[in-house]
């Protein structure tokens, strides 16, 4: 874990912030539920042994706390940041991440956080956040999962905040 600038909040509340379940709420506001990167910095998850696996369409989902501004769907308000796999904590496989302006591609923390708690299979269909595929960047499996805040963006929009990452497909030891 690296705090950036203008990170603090949540930080009181960690490892547990990020664990767990995500604490959407919904389309038109964000969660409060959430760890602030800060500019630049960055967070890497295990998944207490768990390999995240590439299966049919989404493997994991990251969730942030974006939302509908006025309810309107194509007016986000947006804090973004990379996403990075490894399969050894050494080596990392990113997913590109480069767009300032919708749509934001690759880059987490564009897509409102739909799911609330649940504990159970997560759905990418329902569960909103920003789902990634491990094909798309040549992987089978991962280990950890990498967030970096954009260090390019600045102001409030630019300060990541992480809810939680949850997995969609996963083998156990």
């Amino acid at each position: 874990m690296s705090y950036g600038p203008g990170a603090g909040f949540g930080q009181a509340e960690m490892p547990d912030i990020v664990l767990g379940p995500p604490k959407g709420a919904g389309c038109c506001a964000g969660s409060l539920d959430v760890l602030t990167l800060g500019n630049g910095g960055a967070i890497v998850l295990g998944f207490g042994g768990r390999l995240v696996r590439n299966g049919p369409g989404a493997d994991f989902i990251v969730f942030e706390n974006p939302f509908q501004i006025g309810g309107v769907a194509d007016h986000i308000y947006a804090e973004l940041a990379t996403v990075q796999v490894s399969e050894d904590g050494a080596s990392w496989v990113t997913f590109p991440c480069s767009a300032s302006a919708p749509p934001y591609g690759s880059c987490a923390g564009w897509h409102p956080v739909l799911q609330n708690g649940d504990t159970g299979p997560l759905d990418p269909a329902t569960a909103g956040g920003d789902a990634y595929d491990l094909s798309d960047v040549g992987l089978e499996q991962a280990r950890y999962v990498r967030i970096v805040d954009r260090p390019d963006l600045e102001g409030a929009t630019g300060l990541f905040d992480l809810d939680a990452v949850g997995l969609v497909n996963f083998a156990c030891p």
